[in-house]
């Protein structure tokens, strides 16, 4: 089991996306134009031809970030909710693949010291969640203390 640490990441979320238009991939590539790394990418299930979308990027990269929204603004007409000075907590284990109630765990010990989950990812062998940054202390201690038993 491995639990990583970032501290300082924003997430950028967009919701009620048009399903036909091309906003998530014009935003997208217009981050990666502008030299930012996104690292967190979530996209929600589409509902009456629409679908919300977010990525996390570091938030040193805000004022590149800033300059991009407003041409994506311009040009879709849609303004993202941005939630900065986050912490991201990673779980890494194989015991995912194997183990059922896994997340289950995971969740729980969140919704039990009441941390705000703000974007998950996951993979088959980890899970990615952000959490405000007043949660990370106390989500992480739970999250290693309840892998060590």
């Amino acid at each position: 089991m491995n639990i990583t640490v970032t501290e300082n990441v924003s997430a950028v979320t967009f919701n009620n996306v048009p399903l036909y238009k091309t906003i998530m991939e014009d935003t997208l590539t217009a981050v990666a134009q502008a030299g930012i790394n996104i690292d967190m990418i979530s996209m929600t299930a589409p509902t009456s031809e629409r679908f919300g979308f977010g990525f996390t990027v570091n938030d040193d990269d805000m004022p590149k970030l800033l300059g991009v929204i407003k041409a994506l603004k311009e040009s879709h007409e849609i303004t993202p909710m941005i939630n900065s000075s986050n912490r991201k907590i990673v779980i890494k284990t194989g015991e995912m693949e194997t183990q059922a109630g896994f997340a289950a765990k995971v969740f729980n010990l969140l919704n039990k010291i009441d941390a705000m989950i703000l974007l998950i990812t996951t993979g088959v062998d980890e899970i990615s969640v952000l959490i405000r940054e007043s949660d990370g202390d106390a989500a992480e201690a739970g999250l290693r203390e309840m892998f060590e038993k």
